[in-house]
């Protein structure tokens, strides 16, 4: 049985050959905004970006069936580790035509957010990624203290 690409692409970091198993107008759900990522030139970006930031991710889990594929996985992002998963879809010619990341905790999203959001802006202009970095920073330091208060709150932390 082959690796399936996206194994290969956190393994080897290979952005041209994780490309190539994307249709040409792939679709890419973000944990963090509504509005779609659409093409190859698009997840270029966006997996560069993320083969930078993401010091290192391990694969937990995966699913498959004739249609999809899910992957269940760590990343270490500075300090912090996150978990996700990818949901992909295929096209009728084998390509990914979708792919849906969902991030948990909701802490976790603002370090998502936080580490990808002022690159992917910057690529667009410097002053659009000072800005996401500005709107990010209190973010993630308002959903870890959430994140703790919530747990006390809730009685889940002794």
């Amino acid at each position: 049985m082959t690796e399936h690409p996206f194994r290969t692409a956190w393994r080897t970091r290979n952005l041209d050959g994780w490309i190539d198993a994307l249709s040409a107008d792939v679709v890419l759900h973000s944990p963090i905004i509504s509005k779609p990522f659409r093409g190859q030139a698009a997840a270029r970006e966006l997996f560069g970006i993320l083969f930078e930031r993401f010091d290192e991710m391990e694969i937990l889990s995966e699913l498959s069936d004739d249609a999809s594929h899910a992957f269940f996985w760590r990343a270490q992002v500075g300090r912090r580790s996150i978990e996700g998963s990818d949901l992909m879809r295929y096209d009728e010619q084998g390509k990914i035509a979708e792919i849906t990341v969902m991030i948990r905790p909701l802490a976790d999203i603002a370090v998502f957010a936080s580490a990808i959001g002022p690159p992917l802006a910057g690529m667009q202009s410097p002053a659009r990624g000072f800005l996401v970095s500005a709107l990010t920073l209190p973010l993630r330091g308002l959903l870890t203290v959430a994140d703790g208060v919530a747990a006390r709150l809730l009685g889940l932390q002794r």
